[in-house]
This record gives C-alpha cells, sequence and structure tokens, in this order.
C-alpha cells in the first residue's frame, strides 16, 4: 500500500512525531509512506526529519516507489491564501506520480490544503486526522464559524476521519462536523524515548536529588493556558517547575513566572529526562489527546491536569491521573501537586496504573489499526 501522509508543518510536537512513528510502523508492515511537510514559524523548534531516519526526497523526482519526506513552501503558512494555492499545486503534482492508494492528511492547515489538492489529482480516498479542536477556544467567533463550516463540507467528501480521542470525537458530534458513525477514534501514535534514570536526569537538568519538582511541557500558546502552571507554583515557594516549550508567549510568560519557575528550550532531550519530575502538570483548556501524558506513563511520573477535553480521555478510561475540575483554576492544580508531596506513594500507584495502558498508544499497534482502517475506505473524494 502507498499512503501520501500531509503534515503541515513538522514542529516540536504530538503530529510531528505521530508522522515519525508512523513512517517507520508502517514500513515494518510492509506500506510506503511519503510525507508532505511545510516549513516552521520563526518561533518553533523544528524538527528535523531526516535526523529521525527519513531520506528527505526531491518533489521533482517522487515516484510510485518513493520513501520519505519532502518539503511543500507555503504549507505551514497559516495567513496566506496565496501560499496555499502554490502549496496546493505541489502536493497535487506529487499526488499525481506517487499514485498513494490513500491520502491521509494531519491538522488544520494540511487538511484544507492535502484534500483539496487529492480531489484535483483524482485520489479517491482520504483520511483526515483531528489531533484536537481547534473549532473552539483557539480564534475569534467569526473565524470559528468559518472554520466549522468548512470542515463540515471538507468530511462530507474525505472517506474517513479519524479522532485521537473518544472527547474529540464528541465534540466533532456535537458541532456538527459530521455524524459519530462517521467519526473512528484512534489513539495516537507514540513513540517512547530512552528515559534516563531518575538521578541522571536530575544531573543533566541541574536540578537538587531532594527538591520537589513539577513540570509543563508543551507550546507556549494561549490554549495550553501555562499561566495556570505559572500561578500554582507561585503558592507553593518550597517547590520548582520547570516548563519545556517555545511559542510566541515566551516572553510574556517570563515577565510573569514566579522565582521558583525556569524556563527550559523544546527539545528532544527535554522528553529523556522526564523521569527527574515529581509530576507532570497539564494545564491547558483542552487537548486532542497529550502524547507528553502518554511519556509520563511510561516515565512513571504522575499526571496532574484539568478535567477537560483530551485530558480527562488520557487521565481517565486511557491511562491514570489526577483531573481537577477546570473551576478549582491554579489553587486546584497546587492542591492536587501538594497531595502528591504529602504521598509520595500515591503518585507512585497513580503512575503504576497508568503504565499498563501503555500498549494501545505504541505505534506497531497504531500503525496496524490504521492500514485496517485503510483497507476498507470507499472512495469518496471523487463524489464531491
Amino acid at each position: 500500500m502507498r499512503v501520501m501522509r500531509v503534515l503541515t508543518r513538522p514542529n516540536v510536537g504530538g503530529p510531528t512525531m505521530q508522522a515519525i512513528a508512523l513512517w517507520h510502523a508502517h514500513r515494518e508492515l510492509g506500506a510506503r509512506t511519503v510525507l508532505a511537510v511545510g516549513t516552521c514559524l520563526s518561533s518553533e523548534t523544528a524538527v528535523d526529519l531526516r535526523a529521525h531516519g527519513i531520506p528527505q526526497l526531491d518533489p521533482r523526482e517522487l515516484g510510485p516507489s518513493s520513501e520519505g519526506f519532502f518539503v511543500v513552501d507555503g504549507l505551514g503558512n497559516r495567513r496566506s491564501p496565496w501560499a496555499h494555492r502554490r502549496a496546493r499545486l505541489v502536493l497535487c503534482d506529487a499526488m499525481r506520480n506517487v499514485r498513494p492508494d490513500v491520502v491521509h492528511t494531519h491538522t488544520s492547515a494540511a487538511g484544507f490544503v492535502g484534500r483539496r489538492a487529492a480531489k484535483a489529482a483524482g485520489v479517491q480516498r482520504t483520511v483526515h486526522t483531528f489531533h484536537g479542536i481547534v473549532l473552539r477556544d483557539y480564534f475569534s467567533p467569526l473565524v470559528s464559524w468559518a472554520l466549522l463550516r468548512l470542515e463540515a463540507r471538507l468530511a462530507q467528501s474525505t472517506s474517513a476521519l479519524v479522532a485521537v480521542s473518544p472527547s474529540c470525537r464528541a465534540e466533532l458530534v456535537e458541532l456538527g462536523v459530521a455524524k459519530e458513525d462517521r467519526i473512528a477514534v484512534v489513539p495516537p501514535a507514540v513513540p517512547l524515548p530512552d528515559f534516563l534514570p531518575r538521578a541522571e536526569a536530575r544531573r543533566r537538568l541541574g536540578l537538587p536529588l531532594d527538591a520537589f519538582v513539577v513540570a509543563a511541557y508543551g507550546r507556549l500558546v494561549p490554549i495550553k493556558r501555562t499561566e495556570a502552571f505559572l500561578q500554582a507554583l507561585a503558592a507553593m515557594p518550597d517547590a520548582r517547575g520547570d516548563v519545556h516549550g517555545d511559542g510566541p508567549r515566551m516572553s510574556s510568560l517570563v515577565r510573569i513566572a514566579p522565582s521558583n519557575v525556569t524556563f527550559r528550550s523544546a527539545s528532544a532531550d527535554a522528553r529523556a529526562c522526564m523521569a527527574a519530575y515529581d509530576a507532570l502538570v497539564l494545564p491547558s483548556r483542552r487537548e486532542g489527546c497529550p502524547l507528553v501524558a502518554i511519556e509520563a506513563f511510561a516515565a512513571g511520573v504522575p499526571v496532574v491536569g484539568f478535567d477537560v477535553p483530551g485530558v480527562c480521555d488520557a487521565l481517565g478510561p486511557w491511562g491514570s491521573g489526577i483531573l481537577v475540575p477546570e473551576s478549582h483554576g491554579s489553587e486546584g492544580l497546587a492542591s492536587a501537586l501538594r497531595s502528591l508531596r504529602a504521598s509520595p506513594e500515591r503518585g507512585v500507584a497513580i503512575a503504576h496504573r497508568a503504565k499498563e495502558h501503555l500498549p494501545q498508544f505504541a505505534p506497531a499497534a497504531v500503525a496496524a489499526q490504521l492500514l485496517r482502517l485503510y483497507e476498507l475506505l470507499p472512495a469518496r473524494a471523487a463524489d464531491s
């Protein structure tokens, strides 16, 4: 089977990690993948796909036997319709040359540009994954309304829609993007790093061995609500907190951070050091399915987060953790962290239960589930 996967841009984050994991896992299962990616924004940390074993391709030399990735200029430019038009033309030519059995798009811009390119290229089977809901809390009401109409229209001509968690699917149904029976729930593929032992990770980060230290990982954008993490640490002056991430809110968040919080850049090494922490905190307003929580499960670190879409799945039926009512705000996060500090054995028990759920996120398992989905796809793209 030939798959073309389209990703808006290869920045540090869940969709990129999944694209890398699925490229390798599908290859092991005999499926060839060509990955099309845009370029990262200046405020983002880019992932070098070549360093992850995916060869770079010249888009002018693509063919049915191609395997690797190629860059589509303009795909990651969310503000320019002209850039998207050029990207669509490049993708359309690439699809005609590769002749994929399936085009699978990830994230909004890639979904918009990639599915239109697939239709123009005559690709009969298309899949789009919603890694989260950008139709709420991200944009103004008018922009959100326009995006919702666009997603609902695109859904009609997409062979299959995928949500990365049950709450993600529930929101898509509630918003009217598609009916429930048209949206498959497929957990994210989570490639796990080689975690450093706790003592070594603490030495690498320069953390005292006996300190209570918690962390937040993620893009520094409004939806991640990092300020709630900062406020929780401000209420716990005898604890320490690390923020791993980059993004447009970096400077404003640094200005309001208490003295016991350290900002660290987003990097693969940061995730390898996960075991250094006494807890991971998820202060987001919403998530699709937080991959960093799955990594924390594997590292043996308990997770605390607000009871919001995505987080409620990871810390509920798909794992284990402490869910804080959103109305309790940062003080609720601080209270949950204090309980872990007062009872370390509780954190150990939470982490142990969470680890039992890891197999469903293994890239090989997710890749096999997607291949089964691809094989059963109806041809819908040419109908609209």
